[in-house]
């Protein structure tokens, strides 16, 4: 085969580059890829449009209606009238008709406001349910993406630890080979290397599962090589006082307000329901257009127009209680949607108050965790230079080496929770909380 052009070369040359570079993530770029693709978030659309077509449709019972009807007919035998008991044939053998009326309710017994009501309603909580979703899928890519900057961490200590346990276990055999321990010292820290290597492996696992969940959330491919950016900051001030939060979340939570919303739907629903009860009355005018002839197209002296108005009464008098159950079914629908809106009240005043309280807790950890990082690493030093002299032994080296990597482990668990906990304290409350 001849060689191929230079240009066509680097073209793949670079595109093959190009296609090698690990996707970089940040939190905000996450959560716009999931909120692109989630089917839920799709779903809630969908049902938002619907809704809202719906609460359209409602209007046309409150607007006149405009109906258009025409007929045509061909007798195949004679047509006959009676008069005077005589029977009269006819050639009047093509027949047409055609009718416009116009008809505006007067009284509905309250139907068409209950009705546009009630629709209204329901849209307003068809736009708070994607709300609830989007703020859903939202807390759910901020946990997965904070997982996977918590595994992260957890790698690099662990690492560390293991460079430090094979650094100290290089001093133990250097003080060996000088005849200052024993070959039983050696052993020892051997076994402690080898025990700081699972957990490392164990830590690499966990990030690569950690950063699959997030591809899987994100719909990306699970074997493109993604990057994330960012870190787990150091947290901010916590507010003092849980009722403000509360107060936010009863406002804004968009699955409270859904709820709400739905009962005072429901309300008009039951409205609607017993407006069936009650005469409807409406007002009409029509204009006809009428034919006979014995030829398809009629002549001048074959057609008629003429036209009425009035008013239309329709009374129900006898339904086999089909009435009483429909308002009986919309009073069950409305005290269901009432109980649920009491229910989801009180599930987000204790969920605010439980995910303000671990984000505090997470807070207060992360300080206190930071600030023994250093009294650890300084412990650590100071162990190492007495065993290099001689006055500290193994075992309290690796006590000082476990305690600083446990302090670290904690502190970055406990940076992890942080804002974890803020992310569904933003979710409880229907906002982003302020950073500080």
């Amino acid at each position: 085969m001849r060689s191929l052009p230079l240009s066509l070369v680097l073209s793949m040359t670079w595109a093959s580059a190009a296609h090698a570079q690990p996707l970089e993530l940040t939190l905000e770029r996450a959560v716009s890829m999931a909120l692109e693709k989630n089917v839920d978030v799709d779903l809630a659309e969908l049902h938002l449009q619907t809704l809202e077509s719906k609460y359209r449709q409602a209007w046309g019972t409150a607007i006149p209606n405009i109906n258009l009807s025409g007929s045509y007919s061909k007798n195949w035998e004679k047509a006959s009238a009676f008069l005077g008991g005589t029977k009269i044939y006819t050639e009047q053998n093509h027949g047409a008709r055609g009718v416009a009326e116009v008809e505006h309710g007067l009284f509905t017994g309250g139907k068409v406001m209950a009705g546009l009501r009630g629709n209204r309603d329901n849209a307003a909580a068809g736009k708070d349910d994607l709300a609830a979703a989007r703020a859903g899928v939202t807390l759910a890519v901020k946990r997965l993406f904070y997982s996977v900057l918590l595994a992260s961490s957890t790698v690099s200590i662990q690492k560390d630890n293991l460079a430090s346990t094979e650094e100290h276990l290089s001093t133990i055999k250097e003080r060996y080979r000088q005849g200052l321990d024993s070959d039983l010292l050696v052993m020892r820290q051997e076994v402690e290397v080898a025990n700081a290597k699972p957990a490392l492996i164990q830590a690499r696992n966990l990030e690569e599962l950690s950063l699959t969940l997030l591809k899987d959330t994100l719909g990306l491919d699970l074997e493109e090589p993604v990057r994330i950016l960012g870190e787990l900051a150091a947290p901010g001030g916590v507010p003092e006082g849980c009722e403000e939060f509360t107060r936010l979340a009863l406002e804004r939570n968009p699955e409270y307000r859904a709820a709400k919303l739905r009962a005072e739907a429901a309300v008009n629903l039951v409205r609607y329901a017993n407006g069936d009860r009650w005469p409807q009355l409406s007002v009409f005018a029509n204009y006809q257009w009428y034919s006979a002839s014995k030829e398809f197209v009629p002549k001048s002296t074959e057609h008629a127009t003429s036209s009425a108005g009035g008013l239309r009464l329709r009374l129900p008098f006898f339904t086999g209680g089909e009435i009483r159950e429909n308002v009986r079914q919309a009073r069950i629908e409305y005290e269901s949607m009432r109980k649920l809106a009491e229910k989801i009240e009180r599930a987000t005043r204790v969920d605010t108050k439980r995910q303000w309280l671990a984000m505090r807790e997470a807070a207060e950890r992360a300080r206190s965790q930071e600030s023994a990082i250093g009294t650890a690493r300084r412990a650590l030093q100071t162990t190492e230079n007495r065993y290099k002299a001689g006055e500290a032994s193994q075992l309290e080296l690796t006590d000082a080496s476990l305690a600083l990597n446990r302090v670290r482990l904690l502190h970055v668990q406990a940076l992890h929770d942080y804002w974890a906990g803020l992310a569904a304290l933003e979710k409880a409350v229907g906002a982003p909380m302020p950073r500080s």
